[in-house]
């Protein structure tokens, strides 16, 4: 207890007022009485380096290398070619100058989103945040100028109370230094949840979905979002943004 009160007034020196202190002092108690969970497997994590998942948990993160396609950000094997376009998006428009990804959505990482944006777990898009900005660092092949979300449809965002993107997108602000434009990309119209449609339909669901602020004209753009399946939303959101003038359209997400 003395150990977990002693870290606690560490953090509190960070603060500045007597609330600050206190709020530290209360939040080391929590820590111990109620310790956080491996958000897999709900086992503790007390003493664990990493605050969501646990040892036996992080393996089964599929990350997704250097080699993966450029032009779609699909990992290494039997579709990509010299790590820079695949026999997935081969001929395919997909309006992007480059995109990456930072691990394949399948288990672990599905069940990650799938919290965050159903289970209401809000602080796992700090986790992809910050994973994202250090793919950013080592994707020289994007440089963008500012970070756009790929933002909900206000109706949908209402209903959710929260916006996946935009909170990955304000982390990923914070942890690049780069500028966000919040709200320099808008849904005009509802659509389906893509989860649903097949691989044609999303197309058209989201076929002219998107509208984009002008203030991005000549910009390098880096569109974000928490995944690509198929690309048909960033392939219209990357539309709007060139319709507005931007002068590259670079994609970044957690999953692909």
């Amino acid at each position: 207890m003395a150990n977990v009160f002693g870290k606690a007034a560490v953090a509190a020196r960070e603060k500045t007022g007597a609330g600050g202190v206190l709020a530290a002092l209360l939040s080391g108690l929590a820590s111990c009485l109620s310790p956080p969970r491996c958000r897999l497997c709900r086992s503790p994590l007390l003493g664990y380096a990493n605050p969501f998942l646990c040892s036996a948990c992080l393996p089964e993160i599929e990350w997704i290398g250097r080699g993966a396609c450029r032009g779609c950000g699909f990992p290494a094997g039997p579709h990509a070619r010299l790590g820079r376009d695949c026999t997935r998006c081969r001929g395919k428009n997909l309006g992007l100058t480059a995109a990456a990804a930072v691990a394949r959505y399948r288990r672990g990482v599905r069940e990650l989103i799938l919290s965050l944006k159903f289970g209401g777990d809000t602080e796992i898009a700090g986790l992809l945040a910050g994973l994202m900005a250090e793919r950013l660092r080592t994707a020289d092949f994007l440089s963008p100028d500012l970070i756009i979300p790929v933002s909900l449809h206000p109706e949908r965002r209402r209903r959710r109370g929260f916006d996946q993107a935009r909170l990955i997108g304000r982390r990923l602000s914070r942890e690049t230094g780069l500028p966000l434009g919040e709200d320099w990309l808008r849904r005009i119209r509802p659509t389906r949840p893509q989860a649903s449609l097949d691989r044609f339909a999303r197309s058209d669901n989201v076929q002219g979905a998107f509208a984009a602020s002008p203030e991005m004209a000549g910009k390098r753009v880096l569109l974000v979002d928490d995944v690509m399946t198929t690309g048909a939303t960033l392939r219209d959101a990357a539309r709007a943004c060139r319709e507005s003038g931007a002068g590259q359209v670079y994609a970044l997400a957690f999953a692909r």
